[in-house]
């Protein structure tokens, strides 16, 4: 099956007249008959950008990679396109997050309650586990952590019985296409790790290609040692594509530029992605 993927929102935009950027991510999926919106951008940037673009939201489905207020932020404006539909997600995505900021707790969890969505139309299917949610498009579910470089963030919290603790983030998942010859894996935050995610991808299809990764990797933040680790593993993929955004930062996407060269893409507002 031939798929697309279009970047409805993120950090920076591309050349295309009017479209807009902002500190989040969300992009619009085809794949055969099956089209859906993979998280929803910080505010109303993923949805302005899909007029834009030209894109009919109406009746497609929309799942989220995890419950952060940059990627559900612009959930009631997408609900406002779709009209009634199912939002695949895992049940902690309501959970209330928080990061630490100079001593300071901020809230960075979705802004909006459960039922105000339910109104809009918003009809949740919440599952832990790996799922396949379409004909050849599965989410990984809960990641496991197997690599040895990729921590939580010390400050992303929730709170604890006794104070605010790490946020494991067992919410945090990826969109995986299944194709004839690999997976495409479209990742949110990754804040699982991008090697987890990619791993986990595998077991849950059963399929060992890797033919591309696009997202937010993650890799502006983390060791030193983080990304030097993530480009040896990444090598052992032999991707075809490699799309950094979002939370990937300057730095890293410019190291992942000259390590992948050609097969590296600044995946920004407006790039269009052919399988």
């Amino acid at each position: 099956m031939d798929a697309k993927i279009i970047t409805l929102s993120e950090n920076t935009a591309g050349l295309a007249r009017g479209l807009l950027a902002e500190h989040g991510l969300s992009f619009y999926v085809e794949f055969g008959n099956s089209k859906l919106i993979f998280d929803t951008g910080q505010t109303f940037t993923a949805a302005c950008n899909a007029k834009t673009l030209g894109l009919n939201l109406e009746g497609l489905l929309i799942a989220l990679s995890h419950g952060h207020y940059d990627h559900t932020g612009g959930l009631e404006c997408i609900l406002e396109k779709t009209g009634p539909t199912t939002v695949y997600c895992h049940p902690d995505v309501f959970a209330p997050k928080y990061a630490l900021r100079e001593g300071q707790k901020r809230y960075i969890g979705i802004p909006f309650q459960k039922d105000d969505l339910e109104a809009m139309g918003a009809r949740f299917d919440l599952a832990k586990n790996a799922r396949e949610i379409m004909p050849g498009i599965w989410l990984t579910g809960e990641v496991s952590r197997v690599s040895d470089f990729e921590n939580p963030s010390p400050d992303l919290v929730v709170e604890g019985e006794d104070g605010l603790v790490v946020d494991p983030l067992w919410d945090d998942q990826a969109l995986v296409l299944v194709l004839d010859r690999g997976l495409f894996v479209i990742l949110g935050c990754a804040h699982s790790g991008m090697i987890n995610t990619l791993e986990q991808a595998q077991r849950a299809t059963g399929v060992d290609h890797i033919i591309g990764v696009v997202g937010g990797t993650h890799l502006g933040f983390g060791g030193e040692d983080k990304l030097p680790k993530t480009i040896v593993a990444l090598k052992e993929y032999d991707l075809e594509i490699l799309g950094a955004s979002h939370c990937t930062g300057m730095k890293a996407s410019s190291i992942l530029s000259a390590e992948f060269g050609e097969k590296f893409i600044f995946n920004n507002v407006g790039t269009v992605i052919e399988l």
